[in-house]
């Protein structure tokens, strides 16, 4: 088992490897939506001059064949449910476009697929395409590893699956040596709080294979909760740790 409370540079496929069956408590996590493989490029056409510029979709990192990304994500829910306690609870954030594929991957498991959750964003970002609504919602998953050992914090009070809070902003939203944004998808506290108090116990372990900038390890630690977080990027691990550090 690796040592918990330690964040972790590399591939999460590798790297959960290394922790014991049956040792966790949560699985929160937002990986990658596999974006750019669904984004036709753009061209304006808008411009005085009639030269039509493209509207480029920044992220080829993020973009594969649907069939390797979803056998990606197949070997990942399969050692998450490897790692989760009988009584162990799974949230992951996806695209609308695989959620559904998400959910019979689940299914296959044996887990228990309780519902769609829907962050509702107050303060979406713009549209600068111009070519769509502006997308002020996003999905996540909740599942259960074993039918009979839920954990689910009922008497935190009874609430509904729609969350609303704005997009992370302000001194929240974190900044690279550049003063530009860190990372594009970065996750409210607020949100991952609300999660982890309503499935998990004080000193449990929360672990997150694709950690970003670190939320969840941060709210897991604020709340005195133990952790683990997985990420490939060291610019990323790097931010993580840095947040870690400076908060008690």
């Amino acid at each position: 088992m690796i040592p918990i409370n330690n964040i972790y540079n590399g591939n999460c496929l590798e790297i959960l490897k290394e922790i014991n069956d049956e040792s966790v408590d949560l699985v929160l996590t937002d990986p990658p939506y596999n974006i750019a493989a669904q984004t036709t490029p753009i061209w304006d056409t808008r411009y005085k001059d009639k030269i039509p510029r493209k509207i480029q979709f920044d992220a080829e990192w993020d973009k594969l064949d649907n069939e390797e990304f979803l056998e990606i994500m197949k070997l990942f829910i399969g050692e998450v449910f490897r790692i989760l306690k009988p009584s162990g609870t799974f949230y992951c954030f996806t695209s609308d476009n695989y959620i559904s594929y998400m959910r019979d991957i689940i299914i296959s498991y044996g887990m228990i697929y309780r519902q769609t959750c829907v962050w509702i964003k107050s303060n979406p970002v713009p549209q600068v395409r111009k070519v769509k609504y502006m997308h002020a919602t996003e999905l996540f998953f909740f599942a259960h590893k074993q039918k009979g050992f839920d954990s689910f914090r009922w008497e935190n009070g009874m609430r509904d699956n729609v969350f609303y809070h704005p997009i992370v902003s302000g001194h929240e939203r974190l900044k690279d040596s550049d003063g530009k944004t860190a990372h594009p998808t970065q996750k409210p506290e607020w949100l991952f709080k609300e999660l982890i108090k309503y499935s998990t116990n004080e000193n449990d372990l929360v672990v997150d294979p694709f950690m970003g900038v670190g939320t969840a390890c941060v709210c897991a630690k604020q709340l005195n909760r133990n952790y683990i977080g997985i990420e490939i990027s060291q610019d990323y691990c790097k931010l993580a740790y840095n947040r870690l550090k400076e908060r008690p």
